[in-house]
């Protein structure tokens, strides 16, 4: 059975996303480093919200001589997986038909992403009938 993940504040996010781009044990400086780019936040700040994910399980933290070191337990796909199911519950009553339908009406979607999405649904419709 799928573990339940707590749903992540914006700015954990955003240092998942950070983490989620290496595959292995990541030092404090790097990541800082990355997150410098789209957010002013002191090294502390970077620090509380690495600790707030260690403790929510998201994230595991290492220590290599006077390096420490994270790295994401849960992966993106995973986590992506279940905001999306969250999404399609609080707004669309799990209809994933409703959603397109908002997307399509709201006009978002252009020419290329509504023929890939008629693949997408043309495979699903093989695979279902098999």
């Amino acid at each position: 059975m799928e573990q339940k993940l707590e749903r992540l504040p914006d700015a954990e996010r955003d240092v998942m996303l950070v983490l989620w781009k290496y595959h292995s044990p990541v030092r404090t400086a790097r990541i800082w480093q990355d997150v410098s780019q789209t957010h002013d936040w002191t090294l502390s700040t970077l620090k509380v919200l690495l600790g707030r994910l260690t403790d929510k399980g998201f994230v595991e933290l290492t220590r290599q001589g006077r390096f420490t070191l994270y790295q994401a337990l849960v992966s993106e796909a995973e986590y992506r997986r279940q905001e999306t199911k969250g999404l399609l519950s609080r707004y669309y009553q799990n209809s994933v038909k409703s959603m397109i339908a908002a997307l399509v009406e709201e006009e978002t979607l252009s020419g290329e992403d509504l023929s890939e999405l008629e693949e997408l649904i043309r495979k699903a419709g093989k695979t279902h009938d098999a």
